[in-house]
């Protein structure tokens, strides 16, 4: 019985809850409906209030003033709605009449309690709806009206850099983009062009072009975004406080997909503090992109692509200078090479290109062409429009600098020759000595920081750009004939004189005034004979400095010139001259650099004892220099001695460094010794070792006492060549600054696993240690990551023994080139697909070397063999 009993009571229960479901239904249907009859009313009542607005706009008689697409997709909806809510009152109404017992029970209880669900989901729908309906416009400007075709000329060779932008606008997550490069180099045309180009074809975003220029004001920026929008607010002016008026902007901007374009930023411009909605991850409805002068400013401008625009390759130059002289004028095949070579004086930049050509299109002959090109090349501020059009255009970025330092430094690039590739090192010590780091000038080594940090400036600034050789910078040549325009106080003055040999007529006609106003003659060449370039000699009470370099001076410059005691530097190296310095030397009193290196001088006079002011003498590569004794230690005020690859008579080299050690401002030692007591004596000398940067033993045992002493040695920057059966090398601590390290013959070798302390190295060459079998044969660990991260050059040659660089693989994220040879034992290379060669650009040996290499995966084994040539300079075959 039970049996039964159990499964009828549970039917019972659940027939009880179904009623009970439908019973409350039918019970709560009519407050259910007056709920829905409510809502709705209250829903109409807003959709009227928005059709009144609506409907105003379409009266209004400007064209360009469009309803917002939201307002009128929710009204669409509300109607849509309204007509579903009013079928579902009308059956409410027929239930609630049809019911029996006083309206107390429904005749359909199935079909009641469906109608009670149905008004359930609509009042839902109808109060979601109505949550939805608030809209402070109902109109604006539509964003394809708003956008504006900007004058642009013709572009060139801008197709590569156009299609980068593009990738970056349309990528999400970047929202800010920056494009540097040098003044004229044509990144306001890019940005034109892709406004007209692209951005035109997007209807729904509002372009917004701004020009910020340098000095910007924060509040005229916003006022032309507003114009831009063309929003008219009677308020804005009355707004005292900024943060007021950035509210206004933002509350208008931040409900809008905007491209904000800036042009020509010169300094960080704080956006969000203007009212203006920074793009990030999170906000996709606005791009900024703008253009600079200068690589840093993208950094402070948060820019999440740096995109640099550069100067245009010779044929696409060509292109361009064609179209704006014209294709008539050079169909002449007399005139055709000439223009050729008046295109190679502009180097690519489109703002000369287009100057040069404008200014070019009506000459028709060889003559006026040939007249051109020797403007250009002697006197480039002579030709039309490169002053108005050009120079002062690139001026600006010379204003921008941050102080008279920068500037000095700046204008300093301008005595080397056009495309000259200027050591670093080199340019920092004349900046020193010219006085133009005075604030650290007498502390070297903090003065060549400051140099370093000046030179990266000017390089992020485009006024300078890095050489073709390392530890370089070079400048463009029209930034360089405008840095001597603006040297020579815009032509008014000859303060600087410069001449590559490449013309040599401003040096011919003899000048008394110009002369006279001289304070910095550079003078570069081909080993001709300067002295036959003047009739008589000229005079030249003001200069101060005097550059006379790969040219050929049988006498020495006081028979050319005559110069005052106001020389503070003079550098003949790299000149063909007498091989006896004069004692005229001694009148130069106010000397403080004298650069003698590669020349044939092979003799110095007691006389130089009177430079008491000489602060830097470099004497490198000079082979054997007759120095008096006593000579150096006269110069009192030497701070940086410099003898690479120069040998010395008539003085000891104990005797030499025994001076050395006596000069109380010496700061910076580099030089060369060839005796073990000369390395003893650096080795008991804690003056020697605080000032060594560079030394070079050769043709001499090397006790292993010297490399225990690199910890010692501060600044200590290269160490070691020619060294002759060195000792047993044992583990130096702290060679943090070790940058260049040559062993040759260094038989007793077995590594040199102290180099995990020498993160700085760049330049490692081995050379015949033939007991040399790893490199770095220790764990090296956490250090994985330093060890030879700055390596830029490795030359392994004749180690026989040697088959380990490392034992696990390593990044090298700076090596550009590599050589083996000899080195038959060496099967493997500590790189991988993972290590970052991207700056690789030489792989060198014998091939039967390079194809016995096994390789950790095929991607590696690719890389290097499409950089592999063998000494003949022939690449693999593939």
């Amino acid at each position: 019985m039970a049996d039964f009993i159990t499964p009828v009571s549970d039917i019972l229960t659940r027939l009880c809850g179904y009623c009970s479901k439908w019973a409350d239904s039918i019970r709560n249907l009519g407050d259910n409906l007056d709920s829905l009859k409510n809502a709705s009313n209250e829903l109409n009542s807003r959709y009227l209030d928005f059709k009144m607005k609506v409907e105003t706009v379409e009266k209004n008689p400007d064209p360009e003033l469009m309803v917002l697409n939201e307002v009128r997709s929710w009204m669409g909806r509300v109607e849509v709605l309204q007509k579903e809510v009013k079928v579902i009152l009308q059956q409410g109404d027929l239930a609630i009449q049809a019911k029996c017992f006083g309206g107390r029970c429904s005749k359909n209880c199935r079909a009641t309690y469906k109608l009670n669900k149905m008004v359930t989901k609509k009042l839902s729908d109808v109060n979601d709806l109505t949550s939805k309906g608030y809209f402070d416009v109902v109109a604006e400007k539509c964003a394809c009206d708003l956008f504006e075709e900007l004058p642009v000329d013709k572009t060139v060779g801008v197709e590569s850099t156009f299609e980068e932008l593009l990738s970056c606008f349309q990528n999400d997550e970047v929202g800010v983009i920056g494009l540097y490069g040098m003044g004229g180099v044509g990144k306001t045309t890019l940005l034109k062009k892709f406004n007209n180009d692209f951005l035109s074809t997007i209807r729904d975003y509002v372009v917004i072009w701004v020009l910020a220029s340098k000095d910007a004001d924060p509040g005229k920026i916003q006022v032309d975004i507003l114009k831009k929008l063309r929003v008219q607010d009677d308020n804005w002016n009355d707004k005292a406080k900024d943060d007021d008026k950035a509210s206004l902007l933002y509350k208008i901007l931040k409900k809008k997909k905007f491209v904000l374009l800036l042009d020509d930023v010169w300094e960080r411009i704080d956006l969000l503090k203007l009212g203006i909605p920074s793009p990030n991850n999170h906000n996709h409805k606005c791009k900024i992109i703008f253009t600079t002068r200068s690589y840093e400013v993208c950094g402070l401008m948060d820019a999440k692509r740096c995109i640099g625009v550069n100067c245009l390759t010779s044929d696409k130059a060509f292109e361009l200078f064609r179209e704006k002289v014209g294709e008539t004028t050079l169909e002449c095949p007399l005139i055709l090479p000439l223009a050729m070579q008046v295109v190679e004086e502009c180097k690519g930049l489109p703002l000369a290109l287009c100057v040069v050509g404008r200014a070019m299109a009506n000459k028709g002959t060889p003559k006026e062409w040939k007249r051109a090109l020797e403007i250009l090349r002697s006197y480039p501020s002579k030709m039309q429009g490169i002053v108005e059009d050009v120079y002062y255009l690139l001026e600006f970025s010379y204003d921008g600098l941050p102080n008279e330092t920068y500037k000095s430094c700046f204008l300093y690039c301008a005595l080397f020759p056009e495309d000259y590739n200027i050591q670093k090192e080199e340019l920092i010590l004349m900046w020193i000595a010219e006085g133009f780091l005075a604030q650290c000038d007498y502390d070297i080594h903090e003065a060549r920081k400051q140099g370093e940090d000046i030179i990266s400036s000017l390089k992020y600034s485009c006024l300078l750009e890095d050489g073709e050789e390392e530890h370089t910078v070079k400048m463009h040549d029209v930034i360089r004939d405008m840095a001597l325009w603006i040297a020579c106080d815009h032509e008014k003055k000859t303060r600087f004189w410069v001449n590559d040999y490449s013309n040599t007529s401003g040096l011919q006609i003899y000048n008394h005034t110009r002369w006279e106003e001289a304070e910095k003659l550079s003078f570069w060449g081909n080993r001709k004979k300067i002295t036959n370039y003047f009739s008589q000699r000229p005079h030249c009470p003001n200069l101060v400095t005097l550059l006379i370099r790969n040219v050929w001076i049988p006498v020495f410059p006081t028979e050319v010139f005559v110069l005052s005691s106001t020389i503070r530097l003079l550098d003949l190296s790299g000149s063909c001259t007498k091989r006896d310095l004069p004692s005229t030397i001694g009148d130069f009193v106010n000397l403080q650099y004298m650069n003698l290196s590669d020349t044939d001088i092979r003799n110095l006079p007691k006389e130089l004892k009177n430079l008491k002011k000489l602060r830097f003498l470099l004497l490198n590569g000079l082979g054997n220099l007759v120095l008096p004794e006593g000579v150096i230690s006269s110069l009192l005020s030497l701070q940086a001695f410099s003898t690479r690859g120069c040998g010395f008579s008539e003085i000891d080299e104990n005797v030499l460094l025994h001076e050395l050690e006596d000069l109380e401002h010496l700061q910076d030692i580099r030089i060369c010794v060839s005796s073990s007591s000369s390395v003893k004596k650096i080795l008991i000398s804690s003056k020697l070792q605080s000032c060594m940067c560079e030394l070079r033993v050769r043709q001499c045992s090397v006790p292993h006492e010297l490399f225990l002493a690199l910890g010692n040695m501060e600044h200590f920057e290269v160490e070691a060549a020619n060294i002759v059966k060195s000792s047993l090398f044992r583990k130096p601590e702290h060679i943090m600054i070790l940058r260049y390290l040559r062993l040759i013959e260094c038989q007793n070798v077995l590594d040199l696993n102290w180099l995990i302390h020498a993160p700085n190295l760049e330049v490692l060459e081995l050379f015949k240690c033939d007991l040399l079998e790893e490199i770095i044969s220790e764990d090296i660990g956490i250090l994985k990551n330093n060890l030879f991260s700055n390596l830029t050059s490795l030359l392994l040659k004749s180690l026989n023994n040697l088959r380990s660089i490392c034992r696990m693989t390593l990044q090298f994220p700076s090596l550009k080139k590599i050589i083996v040879w000899c080195c038959p034992n060496l099967k493997k290379l500590p790189f991988n697909s993972q290590s970052a060669l991207k700056n690789l650009r030489l792989c060198e040996g014998e091939r039967e070397w390079f194809h016995q290499l096994q390789w950790e995966d095929e991607d590696t084994k690719n890389l290097l063999s499409s950089q592999f040539r063998d000494f003949s300079g022939s690449a693999l075959r593939p």
